[in-house]
């Protein structure tokens, strides 16, 4: 059976992933590398994400998650002020706020107010959805590293160099790869106990970092590559899932 067949004769999901990138940081207009550097947002981030905001006030999550980093706290806070949670949702970790003393903000953009008063507070906070750790190069543009032999052959095979200092490519597939893991089990899960079941399939928000989303496509997609997709700081993107065999999914990629 054709991949096309497929979609045509299944029609009902069995979850769908709503994949928010985080909004603009002073890295991103300046076009360097933005891994685990713990950056918070730029004045201005909540005008930037209010379209998204008022998509996501007509949806009700069953669960959401958050890289832990200070940009995708942030965004959450502003796009989901209050989570709209389904009764599936049997657990919930409370945000574990970082204090201020440990984030390196390039603006305070009333930091204060979005750490100390945290209103989303059944995300669940997931380290596995951080950005890949660029290692020495985070904060380097292109054209810093552009005569760096090993930043040259970084680019062609990424999968096959590591960054100084860095994260090896496995490592960062293997961390997203336990992520669907543990969400394969908690969606199994709900077939077993047959409790809260919505009518339409469960939707999840995960708020994260553009990288972490291509390579999620990329993994759960077919005829997906991790250049496939080019989502911009503050933008949503929906894939759609079906449960295949054990520990995996077949998905296809919607607009939000």
């Amino acid at each position: 059976m054709t991949l096309k067949h497929y979609f045509t004769e299944h029609q009902q999901w069995d979850l769908e992933l709503v994949l928010v990138r985080h909004g603009t940081t002073l890295w991103n207009r300046e076009r360097r590398y933005l891994g685990h550097s713990d950056l918070g947002l730029l004045p201005g981030a909540e005008q930037e994400l209010e379209p998204l905001r008022e998509k996501l006030q007509r949806h009700s999550f069953a669960r959401i998650y958050c890289s832990d980093l200070i940009r995708c706290r942030q965004t959450l806070q502003i796009i989901l002020p209050k989570s709209e949670l389904g009764p599936e949702l049997g657990e919930g970790t409370p945000f574990e706020l970082k204090p201020e003393s440990r984030l390196e903000l390039t603006s305070k953009w009333e930091s204060e107010r979005f750490l100390s008063n945290s209103s989303a507070r059944s995300a669940i906070m997931e380290p596995r959805l951080r950005e890949l750790h660029f290692g020495e190069w985070d904060g380097k543009t292109y054209d810093m590293l552009k005569d760096v032999a090993l930043y040259r052959a970084w680019i062609d095979e990424p999968q096959r160099i590591t960054p100084p200092g860095g994260e090896p490519w496995a490592d960062f597939v293997n961390r997203l790869d336990e992520f669907l893991d543990s969400l394969y089990e908690w969606r199994k899960m709900m077939d077993v106990q047959k409790t809260g079941m919505p009518d339409a399939p469960p939707s999840v928000l995960v708020v994260t970092h553009g990288g972490v989303i291509r390579q999620l496509a990329c993994m759960l997609v077919p005829g997906h590559d991790f250049w496939s997709l080019n989502p911009k700081p503050g933008a949503a993107i929906t894939i759609r899932l079906r449960l295949g065999e054990r520990h995996q999914w077949i998905g296809e990629v919607f607009s939000f």
